[in-house]
Parts: C-alpha cells; structure tokens; sequence
C-alpha cells in the first residue's frame, strides 16, 4: 500500500497539531514494515524525517499549509493530480487539510477540534470563516475522519451531523520525553537557563483567548494574597492571535514581576518545567484534547484543569477539574493543592498511571487500521 501524508505542520517552533503529526509519523514507520510512505512537504519540513528509511519518499512543494489562496488551489487541482502520478492508495489530512478532489485514492483526515464553530470569538474572523469552510468540505470528502476525542467525535456528529460510522476515535498521546524527573535537578537547570528562582505554577498553550489566561491571572492574584510564600506563575507558549485584552488586563495587573511569559521553549526543556512546577494549571475554555494536561502527568506534576470538552475524557480522576469561567474556583483548587503535599503526592501518582494508557505506538497502529481499511479501494478522477 502506498500512503501519502502531509507533514507540512512539522516546523522546527511547532506546538500541537506539529508534534501531533511529528509523533504520529515516527510511529507509523516502525510499526508498518510493508507500505511505502510518501511525505508532502516543504524543505523546511525534511527536519523531521529519516533520509536513510527505505519505504520513504518525499513530495515536495513550494506552498507551505497557511498559503491562502494559491496554496488551496494547489492543494485541490494539483495535488491529486501528483498523487495519482505516484498511485497513492490512501492521503491523509493529518492537520484538517486535504485535497477535495480525488483521483483513484482514498482520504483520511484528522479533525482535532471544532473551535471554529463553537469559539469563533476566539480566533480572527477571516480564519474562523476559513476554518468552517474547509472543515464541512473535509468532513463530506473524506472517507474516514479520525476524532482525537470522543468529544470531538460527537461534536462532529451534532454540529456537522457526520454520521457516526464514518467517524474513529484515536487519542493522542505524550511521547516518552515526558516523564519523572529529579524536581531539584530540573529547577536547578530552570534557574540556570531562564533566571527561575521562585516556586511556580506551570502553564503551557499558544497565548490566544481560548487558554483563558485571564481567569488564569485573576485566580493567582487571590493565590497570592492568601498564600505566604512567595510564587511565580510561568506561561509558555507561542505568541497567537487576539492577546489585546490580555495585554489590557496586564497593564494594571499587580503582581506582573510574578508572571514569566517564556515565549516558545524548545521540546527538550518542556520536560524540566513540568518536573519542575508545584502545579499544572490549564484553565482552558475548549479543548479537542489537551496533550499539554497528558505530559504534566506524564511528569507526574499535579493537574487542575477544565471540567469541559475533551478535559475530563483525558483526565479522569487524575485530575482536579474546575468551571474555567470561575476563577474563585481556581484560586481555590490551587490553594488546596499548595497547602496539601499528600494530595499533590495522590495526583501525581494517579496521573503517571492514567497517562501510562496512552501511546502513540497504539495511536499508529489504530491510525494504520484505517489505512487498511479503506486502502485496497479506488474509484475514477471525481
């Protein structure tokens, strides 16, 4: 069988969807020793892959996954156009994009979350508009959608009424970078990296409305009026879109020589500010699943997070989960968590075994059946 994937989400700054696509690939090349693989990607991509694999192959292109328009002409004239040259059986979409016309293959695409749909205040207007149109021309185009969340899966079932059938649910999963650590080794190596002396509770996420980083802020300030010691609050992430009111509220914002706003930090030292914090904190209003919850407890880092979307799919009992719209339930919880160590010691056990069920060698090998199961069918040029 040949199969196609698009790996152009694979850049060397990438969060979510990126490592998504990155882990998934390593994985389906050691667990499928019979199909050829052939990579859509730009040079910039190449990065990610091993030259010397023997069933891998390149198609390269100049448009990278957010060149609008060209690129999406490309992508649904020329593209199947190429991949019928090479007698692909199966493409996947693994980042919602996906060519709408098909010549003699079969499409599988991802669908990670419907934000576009449910949070469209959340993201800029042309992107939210661009975003619903190509996910209702995915979601009928495609022959199997795979849900990274149950969640999801139903969201697509009652927003763009996808018939259950079509749909297979596969989790995510943290890669194993993320574990247990020697707390003083990490915060010792924090300190000499990034200036960080203080205790500190941990986010991680793009900086966008939808981490609601202002309830997030609201609730540390109570934190930090109720608490005696001395705490820092560390953000990570990528600079996204609509932070105006953050920046808003941040201007009169009391303790801002407590916050740290880290920017992008390398994959490698991800795994030293999750050991390293007293908390994991992740108050996000909408999630398709949440990997960043995943590696904190991969890390054995205590977790409070959303009692909605994917969050309590994930979490289970792993986990304190709050309304994210209350940040007096926050500050509480965070509270509680600092003033209890046994019950930090209890979440961090019960969440390196919750996060122990998830793997991506089972998330290829799932991924792999639906290759299988659709692989072996054509149809003419439609």
């Amino acid at each position: 069988m040949k199969i196609a994937i698009d790996i152009r989400t694979v850049l060397p700054t990438r969060s979510g969807v990126g490592n998504y696509v990155l882990h998934l690939v390593e994985n389906l090349l050691t667990e499928d020793r019979e199909s050829a693989y052939y990579f859509l990607s730009r040079q910039e991509n190449l990065f990610a892959l091993t030259p010397s694999h023997p069933r891998m192959r390149t198609l390269l292109t100049i448009f990278s996954h957010e060149n609008h328009p060209f690129g999406d002409l490309w992508e649904h004239f020329i593209l199947p156009i190429r991949l019928k040259k090479k007698a692909i059986d199966v493409f996947h979409g693994p980042a919602s994009l996906i060519p709408f016309r098909k010549a003699g293959f079969r499409v599988v695409v991802t669908i990670h979350d419907l934000v576009a749909f449910l949070f469209p205040h959340t993201i800029p207007i042309k992107y939210g508009a661009y975003m619903r149109y190509i996910l209702k021309h995915a979601v009928r185009r495609a022959d199997k959608i795979i849900s990274v969340s149950y969640h999801t899966r139903d969201d697509l079932i009652r927003v763009l009424d996808v018939p259950p059938e079509k749909i297979v649910v596969i989790h995510e999963a943290p890669t194993p970078l993320f574990r247990p650590l020697e707390k003083e080794e990490a915060q010792a190596q924090l300190r000499d990296r990034y200036g960080l002396t203080k205790k500190y509770l941990y986010h991680l996420g793009n900086i966008e409305p939808r981490k609601n980083l202002i309830v997030l802020l609201k609730a540390f300030a109570q934190v930090c009026r109720e608490i005696k010691e001395d705490y820092a609050l560390v953000l990570s992430g990528q600079p996204g879109w609509l932070t105006q009111s953050l920046q808003r509220f941040l201007q009169d914002y009391p303790l801002k020589d407590r916050i740290l706003f880290t920017g992008y930090v390398p994959q490698n030292d991800l795994p030293l500010f999750m050991n390293g914090a007293e908390v994991f904190v992740f108050p996000s209003l909408y999630e398709g699943f949440g990997l960043p919850v995943l590696e904190a407890m991969s890390c054995g880092t205590p977790v409070i997070s959303s009692n909605c979307s994917s969050i309590p799919e994930i979490v289970e009992n792993a986990g304190l989960l709050i309304d994210p719209s209350d940040p007096q339930a926050l500050a509480e919880q965070i509270i509680y968590l600092l003033k209890n160590p046994e019950e930090r010691e209890r979440l961090s056990e019960q969440g390196l075994k919750q996060a122990a069920l998830f793997t991506w060698r089972e998330s290829a090998r799932k991924t792999l059946d639906v290759y299988r199961s659709i692989g072996q069918l054509s149809f003419p040029f439609v």
